[in-house]
């Protein structure tokens, strides 16, 4: 994790100047005709929704195996300059149990694996017209988040009920791109690696919708 984040920060180091803010903002004010309310929209909210991949887990010699599920969520945050961006997420993950093996108590299909997940993020959009890039409604970023899960499993046989809950800190990297539909709305696509715990690791892909509000 700590590699990951150093790759994430070492880059913001080299734009964080006034050149680079400068190159930033010119960016920003090229790809809209209309800018009259650009400099006002640095809040924003964002809901998304997409397929939740949850790996493999052994916990207590009980081995699961999950199907895909889903992930639903959304974030308000905040733009600043040079890119970085400033969220406050929540996001809730579901998957159904594909198998489950219960130590010496046989086995189950039946039950489930759910997580709320409450994370502060933050996002950087490159700066690609700094990069020799022509100017377009694409925007790729990259960002980090840290937070707290509130899990839950619960798997059923004929013998067995069983059910558990954690709350653990957790953590995640993400990356993706945003596409200019309006002067303050853009689609949003993304991966995300979520860990909640050492046990339980999630690659999810998601569609949204972002809405930048503008100051009347």
């Amino acid at each position: 994790m700590k590699r990951n984040i150093l790759l994430f920060l070492m880059p913001l180091l080299f734009f964080a100047s006034p050149v680079g803010a400068q190159e930033w903002i010119g960016h920003e004010l090229c790809c809209y005709e209309d800018s009259s309310c650009l400099n006002e929209m640095n809040f924003y909210g964002k809901v998304s929704g997409g397929v939740n991949f949850l790996q493999n887990t052994s916990l207590n010699k009980n081995h699961t195996k999950y199907h895909a599920g889903y992930v639903i969520g959304g974030s308000l945050g905040y733009s600043s300059y040079y890119g970085l961006c400033f969220e406050a997420e929540y996001a809730y993950r579901r998957n159904t149990i594909s198998k489950m093996h219960f130590f010496g108590q046989g086995s189950s299909k039946h039950g489930h694996f759910q997580t709320s997940s409450y994370m502060a993020n933050l996002l950087w959009h490159l700066p690609l017209s700094s990069w020799g890039c022509a100017c377009s409604k694409i925007s790729p970023f990259i960002g980090t988040g840290i937070g707290y899960d509130c899990q839950h499993l619960h798997a059923s046989n004929s013998r067995i009920n069983f059910h558990q809950k954690w709350n653990h800190f957790s953590w995640q990297i993400m990356a993706g791109f945003t596409y200019a539909i309006l002067c303050n709305a853009e689609i949003v696509l993304d991966y995300k690696f979520h860990q909640g715990g050492s046990q339980f690791n999630n690659h999810s892909l998601g569609i949204g919708f972002v809405y930048k509000f503008c100051k009347l």
